[in-house]
């Protein structure tokens, strides 16, 4: 349960540094976080090949930031593996993970 409770954390510390203004967001990230959002609005669950497909997806200028990049890789990783995903901590990890994906695609360029 441990990538699950690491997914959490970095989900977690995403949103504060974003609420804080300690990470500015570039279009990439939103880009990101506003097809996995519209994904989210269907009502289907996120899934592993859904948040590749975002991922994959061609990037501005900038690319999406490491850390987003990363939580999303190992979300991917997590909601694979069906066992650990459906359990509490997982599903707790993948919570947390939607918020910050709400709040970055809702967040303003520039953080205005």
């Amino acid at each position: 349960m441990r990538i699950a409770e690491d997914i959490r954390a970095g989900a977690a510390e995403l949103i504060d540094h974003l609420v804080r203004g300690l990470w500015k967001p570039n279009d990439a990230d939103r880009q990101t976080a506003v097809a996995l959002y519209r994904f989210l609005e269907t009502g289907l669950p996120l899934n592993g090949e859904q948040i590749r497909s975002a991922l994959a997806h061609p990037q501005p200028a900038a690319p999406a930031s490491a850390g987003l990049v990363g939580l999303l890789g190992a979300t991917a990783g997590l909601l694979d593996d069906t066992d650990v995903a459906d359990g509490p901590a997982g599903r707790d990890a993948v919570d947390h993970v939607c918020l910050l994906l709400d709040a970055l695609a809702l967040s303003r360029p520039g953080g205005r």
